[in-house]
């Protein structure tokens, strides 16, 4: 016999000795399959009486089947589903796409046993559901995954209660804030072109942007002249919230308005000295009353 024939005779070995590792992993296949349908048809009534879906992929075959659940939950049917990994991805949103091909191909890069993820789909006529899907592996004698199997959950009801409980709680903080605003950067109308904003407790720097924002807001919309900021209520100043104060003066000027300091501590006075202030952008008097003086003598002019 030649050594090509040797070769030959070899190679038909291999080739039987394949064909039969498929037959046999295609009766382990079988029988595993035959054993879950005789021992768990309660539990798939049962997963299917709650809304849950149970799935399998045959990853030699590339073969997945879907229990009516899942079909009725991506929105098809035996018909309208090719039953491969690319018909399933096909199904996938297109931006949660990479997530799912990322879980599962950890089972075969990392050899995980299984794998959870929360993704959208696109039903064929458009409307978008959000689901969790889990997935356990099962590994032959080599450690290689042959199948895939798991239950998928429509979660869109959740998924658009925390949605609305996210938007709610936006709207709360938004109206705190705009109360925490109003209550921090009150805006008192004096005459037609003259406003006071009375300041209590503790300037700091993100109490004084609103402050800015606020003065500069009302002093716009009522084509203010004569502006009163009274510090009575201001314990102190660091120098952040001074160049603060200084920058709203200044703000408020370049709108064509004059501002007046009134109501100043000794301790506030000290600080704005020590800290180099320049005071020329504003004019200072010792109180509010005076500062409404100023005001009204300035509207008469």
């Amino acid at each position: 016999m030649s050594q090509q024939d040797d070769s030959t005779s070899e190679l038909a070995r291999e080739l039987a000795r394949a064909k039969q590792r498929i037959a046999e992993l295609e009766a382990q296949l079988a029988a595993e399959e035959a054993e879950r349908a005789k021992n768990s048809p309660w539990i798939y009534d049962a997963l299917e009486s709650a809304g849950i879906g149970v799935w399998t992929w045959d990853i030699p075959r590339d073969t997945i089947t879907w229990t009516n659940t899942v079909l009725a939950i991506y929105g098809l049917t035996r018909e309208t589903f090719g039953g491969s990994l690319e018909e399933f991805m096909a199904r996938v949103h297109p931006d949660d796409q990479h997530i799912v091909r990322s879980a599962v191909e950890r089972v075969f890069t990392e050899r995980k046993p299984g794998y959870l993820v929360e993704h959208r789909v696109v039903r064929p006529d458009g409307v978008i559901r959000w689901v969790r899907g889990t997935g356990f592996a099962y590994h032959d004698a080599n450690g290689k995954p042959y199948r895939l199997a798991g239950v998928t959950e429509d979660i869109t009801a959740r998924i658009e209660a925390q949605d609305e409980r996210c938007a709610m709680q936006q709207q709360i903080i938004d109206a705190q804030r705009e109360s925490l605003r109003q209550l921090g950067a009150p805006i008192i109308p004096l005459t037609k072109n003259a406003l006071a904003m009375p300041l209590v407790g503790a300037l700091t720097a993100e109490r004084a942007t609103i402050v800015t924002e606020t003065l500069l807001h009302a002093v716009t919309a009522r084509a203010a002249e004569h502006v009163i900021l009274d510090v009575t209520g201001v314990p102190s100043v660091d120098n952040e919230v001074a160049e603060g104060l200084l920058r709203v003066a200044q703000a408020v000027r370049l709108l064509g308005a004059e501002v007046a300091l009134t109501g100043m501590q000794p301790a506030v006075a000290q600080a704005l000295v020590e800290l180099g202030v320049d005071m020329s952008a504003f004019v200072t008097k010792a109180d509010l009353q005076s500062g409404i003086s100023w005001a009204s003598k300035r509207a008469r002019r």
